[in-house]
């Protein structure tokens, strides 16, 4: 089918699928105006959904622009879940929250800019990557055992997200030989992160849910 990486475009559909599928689930509970968090998931679901497109792209055919986009995007998926991670749990610490999401852009476009030149350190990028997806995955695991020490049963889907997304990073960081010429390490993982979507946004569902209650009570 023209594909050069057809097992990892499959994957990554099947990623994107369960992003766009959670997603309309958000929307359907939850509308923009509701409370600015709902933006913030909006705006997170996108930049997933768009990155997922990039990365179907590139699998499709790889090119030093689809490359650099898919590069790119990825970086700005798992940047996102360490900003969403930061405006949650901060959102009242405002000073703090602006400093951080601007240092955090900053350093993303200066990355950015670095994919533009064409010369890439692959080992550099993929520390990026595995810093700040760990550092955010850090973040949502202590609000979700803070949520489970209060009492919560929802946290034990973030928990499940945070260990199931480590268990599987492995198979990005190392290789081995493809599996009937299609099944690489690296398709492999994607394969396994296509279900995680499923258990972060209804985290996130059930914690607007949460939040939705107390600010009902307080009035």
């Amino acid at each position: 089918m023209g594909m050069q990486e057809p097992a990892s475009v499959f994957a990554s559909l099947l990623n994107l699928l369960a992003n766009a599928y959670m997603y309309s689930k958000l929307r359907t509970e939850f509308s923009i105006k509701s409370r600015p968090m709902v933006l913030l998931w909006h705006l997170f679901a996108l930049v997933c959904m768009n990155a997922w497109v990039w990365s179907m792209v590139f699998h499709t055919r790889d090119t030093p622009f689809t490359e650099f986009m898919d590069y790119t995007c990825a970086l700005s998926m798992v940047m996102g879940l360490y900003v969403a991670a930061v405006v949650r749990i901060l959102h009242s610490q405002k000073k703090i929250v602006a400093t951080l999401l601007t240092g955090s852009l900053l350093y993303f476009a200066t990355h950015v800019r670095l994919l533009a030149t064409g010369v890439v350190d692959y080992d550099y990028n993929m520390t990026v990557n595995v810093i700040f997806g760990a550092v955010g995955s850090f973040i949502w695991l202590v609000y979700a055992g803070y949520l489970s020490a209060r009492g919560s049963r929802y946290s034990s889907r973030m928990l499940w997200f945070v260990t199931c997304s480590a268990v599987v990073l492995p198979l990005e960081l190392l290789d081995f030989p493809p599996v009937r010429r299609a099944w690489d390490a690296h398709a492999v993982w994607h394969l396994s992160t296509a279900p995680l979507p499923l258990l972060f946004y209804q985290f996130v569902i059930e914690d607007l849910r949460y939040t939705q209650s107390r600010q009902d009570k307080l009035l």
